[in-house]
């Protein structure tokens, strides 16, 4: 009998990958007060959007700051101005998939603001401008973890001779289309 007629034998692989993926949508007000009285407001828009995403507990925290600007006009309308405000906010992004079997310091974390913060809605309100602001992070954890594969023995002379074709008993061929991601298989042993 050959090494290629005796069955698989598994192997534990040390990988990286997703571990943890989840999305957030956000809205907020801002109020915001000129130094002046103001008469109307001509724009509001958003620069300098800056962040860092960090692993707390089982979310993802989205720490960041952008900055307001609003061009108003005062004195009548006969002046006008930009008035700048930074704002700083911290995202809890909950993970709607989480590995928990991911290996401890491990993980990296990404976060791309797939919405980056936008002025939906300026107005005056009370003497201040209130200011509404939409945004979305998709965040991500990369991390070592385990993945269990069938290996089949043979020489390094086998494999250059011969295509092997893995396979089932039953002669079905099984395709990476197949595979089931949720699979979970904590001790092979022969």
């Amino acid at each position: 009998m050959s090494n290629t007629d005796k069955g698989p034998q598994y192997r534990q692989i040390i990988t990286k990958a997703i571990c943890g993926r989840g999305r957030k949508f956000s809205q907020s007000t801002h109020s915001i007060a000129p130094p002046e009285n103001i008469s109307g407001i001509l724009g509001a828009w958003i620069i300098n959007h800056d962040y860092k995403a960090n692993q707390v507990g089982e979310t993802v925290e989205v720490i960041g700051s952008y900055d307001v600007n609003i061009w108003y006009s005062y004195d009548g309308n006969t002046k006008t101005d930009v008035a700048k405000e930074t704002i700083r906010y911290v995202e809890r992004v909950p993970l709607s998939y989480y590995d928990r079997n991911v290996r401890e310091g491990t993980t990296e974390v990404t976060a791309v603001a797939t919405q980056p913060p936008n002025c939906v809605e300026a107005k005056i309100a009370g003497g201040v401008v209130q200011v509404s602001v939409e945004k979305e992070f998709l965040v991500e954890m990369i991390g070592e973890t385990k993945v269990c594969v069938a290996c089949y023995p043979a020489s390094y002379d086998e494999w250059d001779e011969k295509d092997v074709v893995v396979s089932e008993s039953d002669g079905e061929s099984y395709d990476f289309d197949d595979l089931d991601p949720d699979l979970m298989v904590d001790d092979l042993d022969d």
